[in-house]
């Protein structure tokens, strides 16, 4: 009877930790950083189809180039300006010549497209905001952000991956002993509390020493969360540590193994997973050259 249970207790473990796993794995699927690259495709009303893919981070040094995919029949222009700025709108034509293929930049793959380049901002979180107008035998299309708004893209700096990955490694590590203590603690006579603190050093690591390093080499500044700013992408971490850190009161002292022992900890799994739903780098750094200096909020 005792080895039967314990092949269930083993079974419910894989499973669980399975199921932690996969709800990490949709949260990488559905992550949406304001700026990833923007992929689509548009048509003109004749049929003649235009696909694009609009890079919206860059690193300072490094024009930005933008082309899509279509006949060579189609005329283009690009109409930018920097964003918080006086400036006024500027137009430059398009041409077809080679750009890098998969990203423009990401590859050394050469290919023809219709394209035009902006010259490399100098500021860190500095943005140009662009829309590309595009004319074929009288006919308009207008690509834009698939809401009717400019597309943005921001400069930053270069970030070293010694930096980099321990951040994305981290982060995630502790997204997923996050959610797997929930499990846990949820469970009859679970013991979620090795998982807790496993989760706490996984975020102090990716989000507090990493994740500070990261936000300096790419904008210049080690925080511009609460206290500092309003930088969503550093409020958050803050916002987790604080449930994880009211678990961990209530699995102290002579608090441990109380009522609210367990509770803490899933409530606390379940507010990780919730703040990682809302999209990474909303309301993030950005540089406002009317003012002459960067902010911590998303300056549009």
């Amino acid at each position: 009877m005792t080895e039967s249970k314990n092949k269930r207790s083993i079974l419910i473990t894989i499973l669980l930790w399975v199921l932690a796993v996969l709800i990490s794995g949709f949260y990488v699927i559905y992550e949406n950083d304001p700026y990833d690259p923007l992929v689509g495709k548009q048509a003109f009303a004749s049929g003649v189809t235009v696909e694009y893919e609009m890079i919206r981070s860059k690193v300072i040094g490094l024009d930005l180039t933008v082309a899509v995919d279509t006949e060579k029949d189609v005329i283009g222009s690009v109409k930018y300006r920097r964003v918080a700025s006086t400036d006024d709108w500027a137009e430059i034509p398009m041409e077809y010549r080679e750009v890098q293929a998969g990203g423009h930049g990401s590859s050394k793959e050469e290919v023809m497209r219709l394209a035009a380049s902006l010259p490399s901002l100098d500021k860190m979180a500095g943005k140009y905001a662009y829309l590309i107008n595009l004319e074929l035998n009288g006919e308009s299309l207008v690509i834009d952000d698939g809401k009717g708004n400019p597309i943005v893209t921001r400069y930053r700096g270069s970030v070293p991956a010694w930096v980099l990955i321990p951040h994305i490694f981290f982060i995630m590590l502790s997204m997923l002993f996050g959610i797997r203590a929930a499990f846990e603690a949820l469970r009859k006579n679970g013991n979620a509390v090795w998982l807790m603190w496993s989760t706490i050093i996984t975020l102090l690591l990716g989000g507090f020493i990493f994740g500070p390093l990261m936000q300096y080499y790419a904008f210049g500044v080690l925080w511009s969360g609460i206290p500092l700013g309003w930088d969503l992408t550093d409020n958050k971490v803050v916002i987790e540590l604080v449930f994880w850190l009211i678990a961990l009161y209530f699995n102290t002292g002579r608090r441990k193994g109380g009522v609210w022992s367990k509770r803490t900890i899933a409530i606390a799994g379940i507010g990780t997973f919730l703040i990682y739903m809302i999209p990474h780098s909303l309301l993030g750094s950005a540089y406002d050259y009317t003012l002459g200096q960067g902010v911590g909020t998303g300056v549009q």
